[in-house]
């Protein structure tokens, strides 16, 4: 669900994101609903690492993981305060994401993406910390639906077809209740947010 245009404007601060494969991963979802009512999937995940070692000059961690292994990694500027970590510290990020999808009325068009970008950082003399967080909103149509496969395909308003796997149960309930020519409205959110807590 992540898009590669989102990895690449929040690489510095997705790097710790890298190391998280063992962590847990809650996810949620809504039911389908009628026309006009969204149904959203969502998840959400928290993991926290005890800094080993700090290297100032280079503004670099290592890091151990909740399930023991250690992790090298450098932060970025964006991470205001850095110099204030320390051996012992506790590393917590929190990332969510979630994709809501909406059936429109008929009458509906497509409409060109429209994008969000916010950044936030710790005040000086703070706990170092960054968060940042990125929404898409964007009106698509329906070109085909193959329900055997799990596969629809849909085309913003540049007229580009776009084929998408559906991955989850949810989201083939979702489409069960699309038709070819409907408009559907897409609204993605992605956030994260990284502190360091003194234990």
């Amino acid at each position: 669900m992540r898009s590669p245009t989102l990895r690449s404007h929040l690489a510095p601060l997705l790097l710790p994101l890298a190391l998280l494969a063992a962590a847990g991963c809650k996810s949620s979802a809504a039911e389908p609903t009628p026309e006009g009512v969204p149904a959203t999937i969502s998840n959400e995940f928290t993991v926290s690492a005890q800094v080993v070692a700090v290297a100032p000059s280079q503004r670099a961690l290592s890091l151990r993981l909740e399930d023991g292994s250690t992790v090298d990694l450098r932060v970025d500027e964006a991470v205001r305060n850095y110099d204030q970590i320390a051996v012992g510290d506790t590393l917590r990020v929190r990332y969510r994401e979630s994709l809501s999808a909406t059936k429109l009325p008929k009458g509906s068009t497509p409409t060109p993406a429209e994008a969000s970008f916010a950044a936030a950082r710790a005040e000086q003399g703070a706990k170092p910390g960054a968060g940042v967080g990125i929404t898409v909103s964007l009106r698509v149509r329906i070109e085909s639906i193959d329900r055997d496969r799990a596969i629809v395909v849909f085309a913003p308003a540049s007229g580009d077809l776009i084929a998408h796997h559906l991955r989850t149960p949810e989201g083939r309930a979702f489409v069960e209740g699309l038709q070819v020519g409907d408009v559907v409205q897409l609204d993605y959110a992605e956030g994260l947010a990284m502190g360091v807590d003194r234990l």
